[in-house]
């Protein structure tokens, strides 16, 4: 933590700092743990929330933001930590520390189903809020049930607009999709919190005691939040979840609408890390985020595929080792070496984050350019001349995602397939 954060966290709380760690979470800011001392003595345990260059510096998805909602839900039935502090500017965000912890994974089953049945309770509670009767300035109201999902949408393409400089023709296509195939129905107007679920909560014993991150957050559909559930709850607790928030709240869970909402959480994801690569990088570097956009793109792929009925291209695409194949792997291996011997923590993960650039370039090497050779041909043959215009081919690529045009999806596959070949070897290895 900075001189200037630490002395304004002082000033503003009204004691001492005397500890401050910053856990290896979060994406798109930092977060300090901090325990600051009273003039009484007693110690205040504190999380701050801070700007730093990330996917959304500048933005209205900000700290302030977050504020908002944490303010409109401190007097409910929904677990969220209290607003301490927030910068003038919106920068920094200071909250309580609840008790408990964030990691699902070192439950067992037995705490984890219970941690999960509390948070189900928490979305329950958040879900059957009154939403005209929550203090939520600068947050848009849907007029219609379209806009449950349009009204987030817009947010997302500007973003995108503004701030990522090339952004892939497959989000384009899905964004211009789902713009023109929001559901028509919706059981409920809610405060969705977006990025849902595991790792955005915290639980002790079995139950959450703050539901965290809340950038996402808008006034829409109660299906958006179970899409995100649906990406990180485990296949084998969701029915069972999914029936105990019907029973608590009356509305009934609608699969199409969720696949629906999938397609477009992998939409956001994707944008959110395209911006951070744009940035020049986030609370996680930089490499990070381009191995993380290429499985949103994979994500898209697939689940739009569906909702098209289009099968995805499964050509069996190759490349070639090359003289200078050896050397990559060289580079590789020594790297994997020397993060071994690190001890600073943050050091080590941005050194064996090198090894994605490493992997990508030596995979370039082998067949980067005939990839775009080949696109080229099949882009001129496809779609015509005009679309090897950048902006041309831009409007082109909208125009058939709102149709849902299959001649221009199948080859945004086929490029996709090219591409992949690119991060394969990181794409298709298991999580470490």
């Amino acid at each position: 933590m900075d001189d200037a954060l630490r002395s304004w966290v002082e000033d503003t709380i009204g004691g001492r700092i005397v500890g401050a760690v910053r856990p290896p979470v979060g994406g798109s800011r930092e977060l300090y743990l901090v325990d600051v001392e009273q003039p009484d003595g007693s110690v205040l345990a504190l999380v701050v929330r801070c700007e730093a260059g990330g996917s959304f510096a500048g933005t209205e998805v900000s700290p302030a933001k977050e504020a908002v909602v944490y303010r409109a839900l401190e007097h409910t039935a929904v677990p969220v930590p209290r607003v301490f502090a927030l910068a003038t500017d919106g920068s920094v965000l200071v909250m309580e520390r609840v008790a408990g912890d964030g990691d699902l994974s070192v439950l067992d089953p037995d705490a984890r189903a219970a941690t999960m049945r509390s948070f189900v309770d928490g979305l329950a509670a958040l879900h059957t809020l009154d939403v005209e009767e929550l203090s939520l300035p600068g947050f848009a109201r849907p007029r219609t049930a379209e806009e449950h999902a349009r009204l987030d949408l817009e947010m997302w393409a500007r973003l995108a607009s503004e701030g990522v400089g090339v952004l892939d023709p497959l989000v384009r296509y899905a964004g211009a999709w789902l713009w023109e195939h929001a559901p028509a129905t919706v059981a409920r107007t809610v405060l969705v919190q977006g990025d849902t679920g595991p790792g955005n909560f915290v639980f002790d014993h079995g139950t959450v005691t703050g539901i965290v991150d809340w950038e996402f957050a808008h006034v829409g559909d109660p299906m958006d939040d179970w899409a995100w559930l649906d990406m990180r709850a485990t296949p084998e607790e969701l029915p069972g979840l999914q029936r105990r928030y019907s029973q608590a709240t009356g509305i009934a869970i609608d699969p199409a609408r969720i696949d629906y909402y999938r397609v477009a959480v992998d939409y956001r994801c994707a944008i959110t890390t395209s911006l951070a690569v744009s940035r020049g990088g986030g609370a996680r570097g930089w490499a990070p985020y381009l191995l993380a956009t290429q499985r949103y793109l994979d994500g898209i792929s697939t689940r739009l595929s569906a909702r098209l009925g289009v099968e995805e291209d499964t050509e069996a695409l190759t490349v070639s080792p090359t003289r200078r194949t050896p050397y990559f792997d060289a580079l590789v291996d020594g790297i994997r070496a020397a993060v071994r011997h690190l001890d600073d923590v943050e050091i080590r993960e941005e050194t064996r984050n090198l090894q994605i650039l490493v992997r990508y370039l030596g995979a370039y090497d082998q067949g980067g350019q005939e990839i775009e050779d080949l696109d080229r041909i099949d882009r001129l043959a496809t779609l015509g001349p005009e679309s090897l215009d950048d902006a041309q081919f831009a409007r082109l690529v909208e125009r058939a995602g709102a149709a849902g045009d299959e001649p221009m999806w199948r080859y945004l596959l086929r490029r996709r397939a090219r591409e992949r070949l690119l991060w394969a070897s990181l794409l298709d290895r298991s999580p470490r």
